[in-house]
């Protein structure tokens, strides 16, 4: 169901986007080698509930963590583990922040050194794609559009995970419109001002076949590709896009 948000919901939303978009600032620096998921996990949950919010994943349809945290070849919505992040690791963490019973969602990529070229133009290519993504998300264009520029900046450069969707978010983590990474010629639904909307690209090296069974959490890549993943939580206005997501550190 696709919802027009009220004033006082985007309030809402706008809060849960800066308790966030600081927690995310915060975790990219504690990642580094020695760290685990389930350590940065419990930062989160601490970071989130300090500042008066609660992490919408934990116990979602069974999710047993505060936030997604995949590595390497883990595409999306692995569970946190005790393994210690190594040099070279490209960590993605996905977070859902709840304020008031209103959300917002984010995902970054974090290149741990040493960072090797292709891994460096990966990460780079998907936050570029999310960024023109954005720029499409304005009153009157559609999701094809949003769809269209995603995959357009692929081309050429990165594989495009197809099973997951950016969507829009309110009381739910998961509302309407469904907006895939590739273009679907029947995502075409109407663009409108007071729209909340999560664009998420998630690319890949080689192959983008994932393993993947819909009532389990975990995602790897097949071929033991690289995967990034950036998302933000944006509201549709009657001019430019607003992020409502956005970190401190950002030039946007």
């Amino acid at each position: 169901m696709i919802t027009i948000k009220s004033a006082e919901q985007i309030e809402l939303i706008k809060k849960a986007g800066t308790i966030l978009a600081d927690c995310l600032s915060f975790l990219s620096l504690q990642a580094k080698p020695g760290v685990t998921g389930i350590q940065i996990d419990q930062m989160a949950d601490e970071f989130i509930r300090s500042r008066g919010g609660t992490a919408a994943c934990k116990n979602f349809e069974g999710f047993p963590a505060a936030m997604c945290i995949s590595i390497n070849s883990g595409a999306v919505h692995n569970i946190p583990t005790n393994k210690p992040f190594l040099d070279g690791d490209v960590v993605k963490l996905d977070l859902v922040v709840d304020y008031n019973g209103f959300k917002a969602d984010s995902a970054i990529t974090v290149l741990i050194p040493p960072v090797k070229p292709g891994v460096r133009m990966l990460a780079e290519t998907t936050y570029t794609a999310m960024l023109d993504g954005i720029e499409q998300a304005v009153e009157g264009k559609t999701v094809l559009d949003i769809s269209q520029a995603i995959f357009n900046a692929s081309k050429g450069k990165c594989g495009v995970i197809k099973e997951f969707t950016g969507h829009g978010i309110g009381r739910n983590i998961h509302e309407g419109p469904s907006i895939p990474n590739v273009v679907v010629k029947e995502k075409n639904a109407l663009i409108v001002a007071g729209q909340v909307l999560c664009i998420e690209p998630i690319f890949c090296t080689g192959d983008p076949a994932i393993y993947y069974k819909p009532k389990e959490w975990n995602t790897w890549m097949l071929d033991g590709g690289i995967v990034s993943h950036w998302e933000h939580t944006i509201l549709v206005t009657n001019n430019a896009p607003e992020i409502l997501t956005l970190r401190k550190e950002e030039k946007f």
